[in-house]
C-alpha cells in the first residue's frame, strides 16, 4: 500500500501539470474550481495547515456565491468554461502556500516596473501576448499558452495578462477540406492585479470591451474617451432615447466569443 507520503508527492507532481493545462482535467470553470478546491484542503488537511485554509477560503469568497468561475462568466458569457482563469486564481493559493514552484519570480524594481502605470498602459487600448513579454519578461507561469501570470518573489497578489485566441476554420480549395487555424499570438482582453474586489482589479483592453459589450462598448461605457467623442455618445444616446429605430444597437445581434 502506497504511503501518505506518496500520495501526498504524487498530488504535488500532478499540480504543474494540471494549472498549465487545465481543460485537460475539467471541462469548465465551475468543475475546475471544485476540483483545485478539493486538493488544496487535502494538501492543507495533510500538513495540518487549517488556519491556511481557512484564509485561502477567505479569499474564494470575495469571487461570490457562484464561485471563482461566476465573475468570469459574468464577464464574457461562457466561452470555453473559462477553466483557464479559474485556474490561474488557484494558481496562485498553490504558490502562496509553497505546493507550486514558479520558474521566474519578478524582483522588487521588475514588480514596479510591471505595476507602475499598468491600467494606462492597456485601458482600452490593443496588445498582444508578445508585447506583454517584451515589455515584462518571460511570465511566472504561462497557463493554456494565453494567460501570462506574472508573480513577485514576496508572494504578494499576482498580475494576469488574460488573453483570448481566437480560433477560425478556412476551407482549402482543390483539396475539399477545412482547415483548422488558432491565432499564435492572442490579444490581451483584460489585466487582472491585486485590488479590495474583482471589479476593482480589472482593466479591459479595446478588444476585451468589445468581446464585453459589442462594438458600440462606448456609447455607453465612455471613460477614456477624447471629448468629441464623448459629445458623439452623448447625441446617439439622445437620439436613442427620442426615437430607438434610428439608433445604432450594436448590443443586438453582437455574438458572445
Amino acid at each position: 500500500m502506497r504511503t501518505v507520503a506518496e500520495v501526498r508527492q504524487r498530488w504535488l507532481d500532478a499540480l504543474p501539470r494540471m494549472v498549465c493545462r487545465p481543460g485537460m482535467y475539467s471541462h469548465d470553470g465551475f468543475a475546475f474550481d471544485l476540483l483545485a478546491r478539493g486538493l488544496l484542503e487535502e494538501l492543507c488537511f495533510l500538513d495540518e495547515r487549517e488556519s491556511d485554509l481557512d484564509d485561502a477560503r477567505a479569499e474564494l469568497r470575495r469571487f461570490g456565491k457562484t464561485g471563482v468561475a461566476g465573475p468570469f462568466k459574468a464577464l464574457f458569457g461562457d466561452e470555453r468554461g473559462c477553466v483557464a482563469e479559474v485556474a490561474s486564481v488557484f494558481s496562485a493559493l498553490f504558490h502562496r502556500l509553497g505546493y507550486l514552484d514558479l520558474d521566474r519570480l519578478l524582483d522588487t524594481d521588475e514588480w514596479s516596473l510591471l505595476t507602475t502605470g499598468l491600467r494606462e498602459r492597456f485601458d482600452g487600448r490593443d496588445v498582444r501576448l508578445s508585447e506583454v513579454e517584451t515589455w515584462f519578461g518571460s511570465p511566472s507561469l504561462l497557463i493554456d499558452q494565453r494567460i501570462a501570470c506574472y508573480a513577485p518573489a514576496d508572494r504578494s497578489g499576482w498580475v494576469y495578462f488574460d488573453c483570448f485566441a481566437e480560433h477560425r476554420t478556412d476551407y482549402v480549395p482543390g483539396e475539399g477540406h477545412y482547415e483548422w487555424h488558432q491565432d499564435a499570438d492572442p490579444l490581451v482582453r483584460m489585466v487582472r492585479q491585486p485590488a479590495a474586489d474583482f471589479e476593482g482589479g480589472l482593466t479591459l483592453t479595446l478588444y476585451g470591451k468589445v468581446l464585453r459589450w459589442g462594438p458600440g462598448w462606448w456609447l455607453r461605457h465612455d471613460t477614456g474617451l477624447s471629448e468629441e467623442q464623448r459629445a458623439i455618445a452623448r447625441q446617439l444616446r439622445m437620439i436613442e432615447a427620442a426615437d430607438p429605430s434610428q439608433a445604432l444597437r450594436p448590443e443586438r445581434g453582437v455574438p458572445r466569443h
